[in-house]
């Protein structure tokens, strides 16, 4: 006996005293199949004491979600830090000007070098160091958590979240064929923060990265430079915003086709799943990558991922996911983000509920028939107000209405904060590995919506460039958008929203507006709809478009107020093409203008105003100049006159002269003296009939 508690004493050093108390209460056979029995429970009760400890703490932001995987045995679990920022950092705000851009960079980087340098890096593993944010991402212990709460220069800590993937095209439904043929996004750039984005496809550069379509991007899931889609999310969102413009089954290439894309990849490896702040160091990636190509800055970022659910703005959800938000639109960028596919009726997922971004729900793109055994089948979650629990869904279906083009999807998330609304469900669109989505329920959601708004908000970005010479900002991206829409109600809930329509919202960036003329009163559903020319001009605001319908409208059409008008005629039934004219009785104009396309008279008279083309200036001296154009009488008595200055004021004219009263072009010049040398003119040619009806045209 006394040799083997001799034999026991001696392992009290090397145990420690926990070992040195069990000496006293079991025998020494036993010792080492007793130490397990115990030390788990003491360990487990430490733990639990430990966690509850935490949960308490007002640092965490939702300490259950925080501390869930330790609960569940787990040793660590990954946590988003916001760190204290020095005061003068609260001054650096002009996201727009590149020296503050560096000057943020700074600040932040010493920030967290301050801290870091200050913790245990085998308690605490850094994952994401951000860019503009005061924070970073990390791997924890518990005891490294708690570390972190009791380091005076953490503000607060958040759960690093999974989120997912928001799993016929819907250009004529915006409203944008006409519109993308002018606009398509040429000259600016469009960055998809999904799963990447498979740049060998024919319709997205189809060769290596980097290349004429995927002209830049980062891996921000794995941590490399090739964003090469393992997935085919990101893909599909690409070919929707950005495709090239061709014709490939129903693929008609993408919204804004002659836009460049930046593949951003979020996700990890070839999952459809992206953890907070990864997306984040999309975000960040897009700001400090805006300008790497001048000519086609980012301007637009589609993001179709997100998850939870809320049922008002969340921007207190996560500090750090709001100011990426908040710094990415005040860098000039337009964020787009889909709203999910829940079916829920009154909360969509985040990070669309952020006040920062614009969130996209999503309409059917065509009539998809009744529900089964017939139709199309939404798959709704269980927390919607509609839809009863059946197969094949897990949790409920819809099963009372069809599935019409522009009705709100059953699996649209639907709140009264939601911004738009996008065409979506079966999109043909660009498939990874070369192919494309050609079958029944193959690439749809939110997911399609979300880039097909972001596409539309390249093609106004292209408009505004053009048109006013500078872009919008991302709040006047989202007005124009939300402003000029289509209002479709979702009947899931009563909610109405703007759908997108491109071509209303293009106009509107010069105050005009587009109305529609059919005898039918049906106008392919476009509105506002009439059944008269002469309803519709009299409706119409200046600066205004009227479409009319293709055919006869035996009509003697007058515009006697003061406002400048388009008629166009010719179109089809859906208003995509203008296929052949329209006829009208006579057309008188006693005041204002009025712009003629594909509009025939059915009478000849010399009701119709003249047409000019203002012509060059060929024989320029020091001080004369020789100015020529054509004018088209169309029929009435017409005179012209060339006007001309120095600004677009002009202020001298020549003397007016006979064009005669034919009916086709003729060949009109006048010489003007007194010029200064070396000083820029400019000059246009005006035409008036013998009702005072003006064509005007500028050079």
């Amino acid at each position: 006996m006394k040799k083997s508690i001799l034999f026991l004493l001696l392992l009290i050093p090397l145990f420690g005293l926990i070992f040195g108390f069990c000496l006293f209460l079991f025998p020494s056979p036993s010792f080492a199949e007793e130490i397990p029995e115990i030390e788990a429970p003491l360990a487990d009760s430490i733990q639990t004491e430990a966690i509850r400890s935490l949960s308490k703490s007002p640092k965490l932001t939702d300490s259950q979600a925080i501390l869930e995987d330790f609960i569940n045995g787990g040793s660590t679990t990954r946590v988003i830090v916001n760190i204290r920022k020095p005061a003068y950092a609260s001054q650096l705000r002009n996201f727009r000007n590149m020296a503050v851009r560096r000057q943020i960079q700074e600040a932040v980087r010493e920030s967290q070098d301050s801290l870091i340098d200050t913790l245990d890096l085998q308690e605490i593993r850094i994952t994401n160091r951000f860019v503009y944010i005061f924070g970073f991402s990390c791997e924890v212990t518990l005891e490294g958590l708690q570390n972190l709460i009791d380091n005076p220069e953490v503000l607060s800590i958040e759960k690093d979240r999974i989120l997912h993937a928001q799993l016929a095209q819907g250009i004529p439904l915006m409203n944008a064929s006409t519109s993308r043929s002018s606009y398509n996004g040429s000259g600016l750039a469009v960055a998809i923060c999904d799963t990447g984005i498979d740049y060998t496809h024919s319709m997205l550069g189809g060769g290596g990265f980097p290349n004429s379509k995927v002209i830049g991007g980062y891996d921000c899931g794995d941590d490399d430079t090739d964003p090469m889609d393992q997935e085919g999310h990101g893909t599909a969102c690409a070919g929707i915003t950005s495709g090239t413009l061709g014709t490939v089954g129903d693929y008609i290439g993408g919204v804004a086709y002659n836009s460049k894309l930046y593949a951003v990849k979020i996700s990890t490896g070839s999952t459809g799943s992206a953890s907070a702040s990864n997306m984040i160091e999309g975000w960040e990636w897009c700001i400090t990558h805006q300008n790497d190509d001048s000519s086609n800055p980012i301007m637009i970022i589609s993001t179709s991922f997100g998850g939870g659910r809320y049922y008002s703005t969340c921007d207190s959800a996560s500090t750090a996911m709001t100011t990426a938000a908040a710094n990415a639109v005040a860098a000039g960028m337009t964020l787009f983000v889909s709203s999910g596919n829940d079916g829920y009726c009154d909360s969509i997922g985040w990070p669309a509920c952020i006040s920062h971004v614009i969130s996209v729900g999503a309409v059917y793109d065509a009539n998809l028939g009744r529900n089964p055994p017939s139709g199309y089948v939404g798959c709704i979650k269980s927390g919607s107000c509609v839809g009863t629990p059946a197969p094949p869904c897990d949790e409920k279906w819809y099963v009372d209405d069809p599935a019409n083009a522009d009705q709100v999807t059953t699996y649209s998330n639907t709140a009264s904060f939601l911004s738009l609304l996008a065409p979506s469900n079966w999109a043909y669109t660009t498939e990874l590995g070369g192919g494309y989505w050609d079958t029944a329920n193959g690439f749809g959601g939110t997911s399609a919506a979300c880039p097909y708004a972001a596409g539309a908000a390249a093609c106004l970005q292209s408009a505004a460039k053009s048109v006013t010479g500078s872009y919008l900002s991302p709040g006047e991206v989202k007005s124009k958008l939300v402003d000029t829409g289509d209002s479709i109600t979702d009947e899931k809930v009563s909610i109405t929203k703007p759908r997108v329509d491109l071509e209303a919202a293009v106009n509107s960036l010069n105050g005009g507006s587009t109305l529609y003329v059919d005898t039918s009163g049906s106008c392919g559903g476009n509105t506002p709809c009439y059944t008269t020319v002469q309803g519709a001009i009299d409706a119409a605001g200046t600066g205004a478009t009227i479409k009319i319908l293709q055919g006869s409208y035996s009509e003697d059409v007058t515009l006697s107020t003061s406002k400048q008008v388009t008629l166009s005629g010719g179109w089809n039934a859906s208003y995509t093409t203008q296929s052949s004219t329209t006829t009208v009785n006579s057309l008188t104009i006693s005041n204002g203008s009025i712009t003629v396309d594909n509009l025939v008279l059915e009478t000849a008279s010399a009701q119709m105003p003249p047409t000019v083309t203002t012509g060059s200036a060929p024989s320029v001296t020091s001080s004369s100049a020789t100015l020529n154009g054509t004018v088209n009488p169309n029929g009435a008595s017409t005179t012209y006159y060339f006007q001309y200055g120095t600004s677009t004021s002009y202020g001298s004219s020549t003397t007016s002269t006979s064009a005669g009263s034919g009916t086709s072009d003729v060949s009109v010049d006048a010489t003007i003296s007194g010029l200064s040398s070396s000083t820029t003119y400019h000059f246009r040619l005006v035409a008036t009939n013998s009702l005072d009806s003006h064509g005007v045209q500028t050079s």
